[in-house]
């Protein structure tokens, strides 16, 4: 089964480098079941000098696509149709992957019936002395289950502590990326465009498996782990949530007016979830970002620029 390992960027240069060399060295990577696809999202084609290095000395192909405008469904679906294989796996470009990874992704799709697979992220903080738990909570997607364990995008049980994302995933083409654009657009400036494509997915009865060995490791600036940006995530990370379980929902006015009535009871008894707070973070943070989720919950309908917004805050600084 032929691979397409499909990576979008975004002026992440080095960080794109050490990716595409953490791929290069894979076992297996020479033998012409596997190309890497590198989309550019930036308007200064950023990545493509970091290409043009690695081509001549890669073992395996390497080939640059430009998707505008900056937009990460505009950019994931370019690289859906500018990509050959029969399944097609997606990572950050602040990722690493691990000796193993491709291997295992093989191994995975030639023993598993699923349709979608996700592996194990480990997150490399910048500053590891700022980090919380509400930051290591959010980067990492880490669980004990055996290869093959059912994973879900909707309904999802305790015993799964990650909420699914095409950070380190991989997608069987003739199932899980029929569509011509899978990606939806409206996503794209505030995140959340795998969780709707997910649970569109999951609504037409796809199944999502877990392969423990095809392991990445995400890095996490030191910007990200801050309150400011962690209450940012989480209101998009709501938004983003709502309009996705209402927009992929057989009865959207039933289920809006559920998820406002939910949100509305959880804003209730935030202050008495401060006791829980108290023992596992600063109160005053943990209690801005939950409130921040929530409140996202209710105002779904104008998704927030989270994308665009840290981009420019970080060419501003």
């Amino acid at each position: 089964m032929r691979l397409s390992v499909v990576i979008c960027t975004y002026e992440r240069p080095t960080l794109l480098a050490a990716l595409l060399r953490s791929l290069m060295g894979q076992d297996g990577a020479g033998d012409g079941e596997t190309e890497i696809v590198v989309v550019d999202n930036s308007d200064g084609e950023t990545a493509r000098p970091v290409v043009e290095d690695l081509v001549p000395r890669a073992p395996l192909p390497i080939r640059y696509l430009t998707a505008h405008p900056a937009n990460i469904s505009v950019a994931r679906n370019a690289g859906c149709r500018g990509s050959i294989g029969d399944a097609v796996a997606f990572l950050d470009d602040d990722q690493q992957v691990e000796p193993g990874w491709l291997m295992a992704v093989r191994d995975g799709l030639a023993r598993y019936p699923h349709d979608v697979f996700f592996g194990p992220i480990t997150p490399h903080f910048e500053d590891a002395a700022a980090v919380t738990p509400a930051a290591r909570t959010l980067f990492t997607r880490l669980g004990g289950q055996a290869a093959g364990h059912e994973l879900f995008a909707l309904g999802r049980p305790a015993s799964q502590s990650f909420v699914v994302s095409t950070a380190n995933s991989i997608f069987r083409r003739a199932t899980a990326l029929r569509d011509a654009d899978p990606f939806d657009p409206h996503f794209g400036q505030c995140g959340g465009e795998d969780l709707h494509l997910l649970c569109r997915l999951a609504r037409d009865g796809r199944r999502f498996g877990w392969l423990p060995e095809a392991r990445a490791t995400d890095f996490v600036p030191r910007h990200r782990v801050g309150t400011g940006y962690l209450v940012r995530r989480h209101f998009a990370g709501g938004q983003a949530y709502a309009a996705t379980l209402i927009r992929t929902s057989p009865t959207p006015l039933r289920d809006e007016v559920i998820m406002a009535a939910k949100s509305l009871v959880q804003i209730g008894l935030l202050p008495l979830m401060g006791l829980t707070m108290l023992r596992r973070e600063a109160p005053g943070r943990s209690f801005a970002i939950r409130a921040a989720g929530i409140v996202g919950k209710l105002l779904w309908r104008r998704l927030y620029p989270l994308y665009r917004t840290e981009a420019a805050s970080l060419r501003g600084s």
